[in-house]
């Protein structure tokens, strides 16, 4: 095998393991995530006296601005009404849903976001491409990330198990700049979005990217057999 070879096909597992990754996301941003998350039993109720169906109400929002084409400026026109601030002497033109570190961090993840989905897309027209143009090659790269898919989400898997507090502080750290993205808990962001739903998160990112992966083995799979048939 040519050494090019060699490269495009990782070039196409990686573009298959961003796809996946990247679908996942997608998914997890969303509003029936929020809506089975917040009505599930065992979830954590909010302390500061956000009700389920408040949290749906509110956390909607956050998901609309990361897909809009709007500035900052949408979340920080957001009340919260007299009852559900905490801030016992605001009143509702000064009770804010999110204070201003929250909103910088907000920005930081719409940027994420909108980078992080354009990778997607180019990934996506990569493998059409590449597919295209030399089949074999095409599926042989797609059956390479799957393995990749494979061997990283198990790896994540383990040290998430291990230590769960740890790797997410480094994610952050990772794409976040330091002291950027930590919040008192009474903090809207914490209320609505507090550390269980991001475990849960991480559960369905592996679970879809590992059937994912199953799933572009076997078809890979029946269809090299199939070509080779013909």
């Amino acid at each position: 095998m040519s050494s090019s070879r060699l490269v495009v096909k990782l070039l196409l597992g990686l573009a298959l393991l961003c796809l996946l990754l990247m679908t996942a996301a997608r998914l997890l941003l969303s509003y029936e995530f929020l809506r089975i998350e917040y009505q599930r039993p065992g979830f954590p109720p909010d302390s500061y006296g956000f009700s389920a169906s408040d949290r749906l109400t509110y956390g909607r929002y956050a998901i609309d601005y990361l897909f809009n084409a709007e500035s900052v400026a949408f979340l920080a026109e957001l009340r919260l009404p007299r009852g559900l601030c905490f801030l016992p002497t605001a009143d509702a033109d000064d009770c804010a849903l999110f204070n201003a570190a929250e909103l910088r961090h907000m920005q930081d993840v719409k940027q994420l976001t909108q980078v992080a989905f354009a990778l997607a897309a180019a990934c996506a027209l990569c493998i059409g491409l590449a597919l295209w143009r030399d089949w074999r090659a095409g599926l042989e790269g797609l059956q390479l990330g799957a393995w990749l898919t494979v061997a990283l989400i198990g790896g994540l898997g383990v040290v998430a198990l291990a230590a769960w507090d740890s790797a997410f502080d480094r994610f952050h750290e990772l794409f976040f700049a330091a002291g950027s993205w930590r919040f008192p808990y009474s903090d809207s962001l914490i209320r609505l979005y507090p550390q269980q739903l991001f475990v849960d998160a991480a559960l369905f990112i592996a679970a879809f990217c590992a059937v994912g992966a199953g799933l572009t083995l076997l078809l890979c799979h029946w269809a090299l057999s199939a070509r080779a048939g013909i």
